[in-house]
């Protein structure tokens, strides 16, 4: 079996850390075999716990870079799909250096979950740290600047288990397949 990368993006509260936790049964039912989740928010717990420092492009680039090997890691021990969701794999500047790194060993697909503004604002209902304009302008926003190559996955009426089988569909249909090349557009 073919190895393969899923970059999972999409707005704060589209549900990409949901699907990336649902664990390993619900990941080898969907997609048929073993696969594991890169969350890359654990990743940058390593060096800010708390989200004290402000974004920065370097530790970006270093999260993205801890995220490839990690997967290459995995590809070494037998898990032959390999999900990495986060905030900046939507953005194709942030995505090029790790597409050009995991291209040449996995097939690379890149995904946008889309859900409405209407649909995350009510998911993140009555969090404290999420606010409804905030939450639907960043849906707005990450509407009008799609990704090159990524397919899109509107999941604002799926559970995340749903959205999870939705995605594998995708993938393994050959939607978002990305590659060096696609990466740097």
């Amino acid at each position: 079996m073919p190895w393969r990368v899923v970059l999972l993006s999409g707005p704060a509260g589209a549900g990409k850390t949901t699907v990336c936790r649902l664990g390993h049964s619900a990941m080898a039912a969907a997609w048929g075999h073993p696969a594991a989740a890169i969350d890359t928010d654990q990743l940058y717990f390593n060096v800010d716990a708390r989200w004290e420092l402000t974004y920065d492009d370097d530790r970006n680039a270093m999260v993205l870079e801890q995220a490839a090997q990690l997967a290459a890691s995995l590809f070494a021990h037998g898990w032959p799909t390999v999900l990495i969701c986060g905030n900046s794999l939507f953005d194709p500047v942030d995505t090029a250096p790790f597409v050009a790194r995991m291209s040449p060993v996995a097939a690379v697909h890149h995904v946008s979950l889309a859900p409405t503004a209407e649909a995350v604002v009510a998911r993140c209902a009555g969090q404290p740290d999420r606010q409804a304009d905030a939450l639907a302008a960043e849906v707005r926003r990450l509407e009008g600047r799609p990704h090159p190559g990524s397919a899109r996955l509107d999941n604002s009426a799926l559970t995340p288990e749903q959205t999870l089988v939705a995605l594998a569909a995708l993938v393994d249909g050959g939607a978002g397949r990305i590659d060096g090349a696609d990466a740097a557009c």
